[in-house]
């Protein structure tokens, strides 16, 4: 056996690869496979001007919040609130028990929190002294 390891950008090929035979040793291990639905994209729109987005992915049965980003000018206004609720009632109707996210502590956790979100876990010691938060929000609640 001759092992050679080559450094290149993250392809789609490999990614398939990849994500392939985690789905096949999850399906091996517990009968699912979590990682097998693409994320989606809620976006919202100024007639045609682009405002902003959420981008969420089921994953092993719950919802997993990938981006959320609303245009500067668009800020302020209400917008991440109104997408983010789209988000929760959409992981609600599928069945999700819970949603999280993960958010550095320049971007949004005051907003999260606002929101519901718990902060279960944050890693500090990032460059320029930034943290790294994982929060949770149960989707079990009357109301989102």
């Amino acid at each position: 056996m001759i092992l050679q390891i080559n450094q290149n950008k993250l392809t789609d090929e490999i990614k398939k690869k990849i994500f392939n035979g985690f789905g096949q040793q999850a399906i091996e291990s517990t009968g699912i496979n979590g990682l097998s639905e693409d994320p989606i994209s809620f976006e919202i729109f100024d007639g045609t001007e682009f405002v902003g987005a959420i981008v969420v992915q089921p994953f092993w049965e719950q919802l997993h919040i990938k981006y959320l980003f609303v245009e500067k000018n668009y800020r302020g206004k209400g917008i991440a609130r109104l997408l983010m609720n789209h988000a929760l009632e959409y992981g609600k109707k599928r069945g999700c028990q819970f949603t999280f996210v993960e958010t550095m502590s320049f971007q949004a956790p005051e907003f999260y929190q606002k929101m519901g979100f718990t902060i279960e876990f944050s890693r500090p010691g990032y460059a320029e002294n930034t943290t790294f938060h994982y929060l949770k929000k149960s989707l079990n609640d009357a109301e989102i």
